[in-house]
């Protein structure tokens, strides 16, 4: 069709707008290699123009300049070194290739002090900022990972980014005017804007209000070499060049370290229009439905997995018992890292089935895997036997006692870890004495005097609220602050959708294992069931279910029916669940109807940042 038309105009206008009518940027590639046409869309995306609104001159950092800097993962994708920060007066052995700095100084001038926070191996917060009052101005800095963002407010106004993976956002202040005189954009990466390369002296380009970028290298825009880099997408963009008529390749390609998802297709049709047209997408035009599941959403979501400092956790091998990407669940691992690092006495909360057991033994087998891991069920044992087998008893202690006495669990786990599950359920005269075992690491067998000394660390779990039942007398107030120094909360499996179709898989391939059973998948539709559903029994009934589905699925595919959940416990929801549902959906289909657009979608749904973004955060919605 095309070597039919000489219409230049089709070529480009028309395909132009029908490919960003679908959300999708185009790139013309002609046979020379040399980049013919961008749509305006895919010049955003590929930072060749910028969101319009704010502007600054061409130039590069001066002495005197205020620089503010934020990384998540410093030394990833923003050529920086511990050794640049230098030049804002920052010279700090806690900063390390992979730290997470949020940083405020002066550019070359060893007279006044930066302000800094730096987070290694353990952040406390999903979200870090540094608030200062810095040389006159107002600044605040956030790094949010939960939202992918990083803004810097200057005396209230913002400047932002998204991102993926990870970024070194770089923001500069002039020294003399106070006027801002850059700030991080897309595209940084080929205007050679890395923070580091800022700092080191290399020299950034304008932006004007209407989000044309001046002083930038114009020429290199025009060569897919060096536009489209990425090693694994050229590799594939030469084989479709190389090929005939209509070859097409598509999937998820880095380029210029961002995510795409691309599409390219060959016209060989000895014409004008000859070469390879790439179709592509980034994140911000992605969908957002959380329970949607396509190739870039996945790619996405094990990136984030492995890069962001804040899921470090889950690349212990000791971990991939323990599945989940979801924020909450990056939360619970990067807590259990810390915790294995200590002898801390700590308490796991969370709902029946969750894994309080299985976070208890990962956390003694990181630090300590050769030595006893004990554990007690304690609303298991008959009230009455309880203190002679948490202690043992000497011989002959009382009527029908082994005459040797017998060891309790507590000496069983000396030199290692005892679990004590349901530690709210003991009874209070037990109390008394797990909290003089917790003060003095000694223990006393049931009818003797002597002292036994016991090395033992104590991971206790409860899936009652333990205070309440301090406040209404039922648990002793000190021996819950000595098990109380570590807390660690599992969130219930209806706080993680995210990690919902990653864990039905994890389980489906496991138990086909045990089973011998030949490979099966979840349908699509078994798959919305999965993600509908919300769980009350958490991970063990999702096994259950599972297991029971395998069972009774003849075939390669598990079909909605085979899961066999009951569409009356789909609607056991409290008013409370229901309204948060709807209002989820409704967010979530504004969105989608605003193509990710969060200023609009925010404004026509009345609500202000602060609450449409609290509400991003508490469903989880990511677009």
């Amino acid at each position: 069709m095309m070597n039919m038309i000489e219409d230049k105009h089709f070529c480009t206008e028309v395909l132009k707008t029908t490919t960003e009518a679908m959300n999708y940027g185009l790139i013309y590639v002609g046979e020379d290699e040399m980049i013919r046409e961008y749509s305006p869309l895919a010049m955003k995306m590929m930072g060749i123009t910028v969101q319009e609104g704010e502007s600054h001159p061409a130039g590069k950092l001066n002495s005197g300049d205020i620089v503010v800097v934020l990384d998540n993962d410093l030394g990833n994708d923003d050529k920086m070194s511990p050794d640049d920060l230098k030049k804002i007066n920052i010279d700090s052995g806690e900063i390390k290739e992979g730290s997470v700095v949020l940083a405020i100084g002066v550019y070359d001038n060893k007279k006044i002090d930066p302000v800094y926070k730096v987070f290694n191996d353990y952040m406390p917060d999903r979200r870090v900022e540094l608030r200062q009052r810095y040389l006159g101005f107002s600044i605040e800095a956030v790094i949010d990972f939960d939202e992918g963002r990083m803004s810097v407010k200057v005396n209230g106004k913002e400047y932002y980014m998204d991102y993926l993976e990870s970024i070194g956002y770089l923001l500069a202040i002039e020294g003399d005017t106070g006027n801002v005189k850059f700030f991080q954009a897309k595209g940084y990466s080929y205007r050679k804007e890395a923070a580091g390369e800022l700092l080191r002296g290399g020299s950034f380009a304008g932006k004007s209000a209407t989000g044309q970028i001046s002083g930038a290298d114009y020429e290199e825009i025009k060569s897919a070499r060096k536009m489209l880099k990425g090693k694994e997408f050229y590799e594939t963009f030469k084989e479709v060049l190389a090929a005939e008529n209509g070859a097409c390749a598509e999937g998820v390609y880095e380029i210029y370290k961002r995510m795409m998802y691309c599409h390219l297709v060959r016209v060989r049709q000895i014409s004008p229009y000859d070469g390879v047209y790439v179709f592509l997408r980034d994140s911000d035009a992605e969908e957002s439905h959380v329970r949607q599941v396509n190739p870039l959403t996945m790619e996405v979501e094990k990136r984030a997995m492995k890069k962001r400092l804040q899921n470090r956790a889950l690349e212990q091998p000791d971990f991939e018992g323990f599945i989940g990407s979801s924020p909450a669940m990056a939360q619970v691992k990067q807590l259990a890292l810390k915790a294995s690092k200590t002898k801390f006495n700590v308490i796991i909360t969370g709902e029946s089935g969750t894994g309080k057991s299985l976070l208890a033994r990962q956390i003694h087998n990181l630090n300590n895997p050769d030595a006893p891991f004990v554990e007690v069920v304690c609303n298991a044992i008959a009230p009455s036997l309880i203190e002679s087998e948490l202690f043992g008893y000497a011989p002959r202690a009382f009527t029908g006692a082994d005459p040797n006495g017998k060891m309790g669990f507590f000496e069983r786990a000396n030199g290692g870890t005892i679990f004590l599950d349901e530690i709210g359920e003991v009874p209070p005269e037990i109390q008394v004495k797990l909290l003089h075992v917790l003060q003095t690491k000694r223990i006393y067998r049931v009818g003797s005097t002597t002292p036994i000394d016991v090395d033992v660390r104590v991971i206790t779990a409860t899936n009652c609220d333990i205070e309440e039942e301090v406040k209404n007398g039922n648990f002793r107030q000190d021996l819950y602050y000595r098990i109380n120094v570590f807390p660690i909360r599992i969130p219930p499996l209806r706080e993680r959708q995210r990690d919902l179709y990653v864990l039905a898989n994890n389980i489906l391939e496991e138990l086909c294992n045990k089973y011998d059973m030949e490979k099966k998948q979840f349908s699509e539709e078994a798959i919305d069931v999965i993600t509908g559903y919300d769980w009350p029994g958490n991970v063990r009934e999702l096994e259950n279910i599972v297991e029971r589905a395998i069972t009774v699925c003849d075939g390669h595919v598990i079909y909605s029916e085979n899961l066999m959940i009951n569409s009356r416990d789909k609607m056991s929801l409290t008013l409370k669940q229901r309204v948060e549902r709807e209002e989820k959906k409704i967010i979530e289909d504004t969105l989608f109807k605003n193509n990710d657009d969060r200023k609009k979608t925010m404004e026509e749904l009345g609500l202000s940042r602060t609450v449409f973004y609290e509400k991003l955060k508490k469903y989880e919605i990511t677009g």
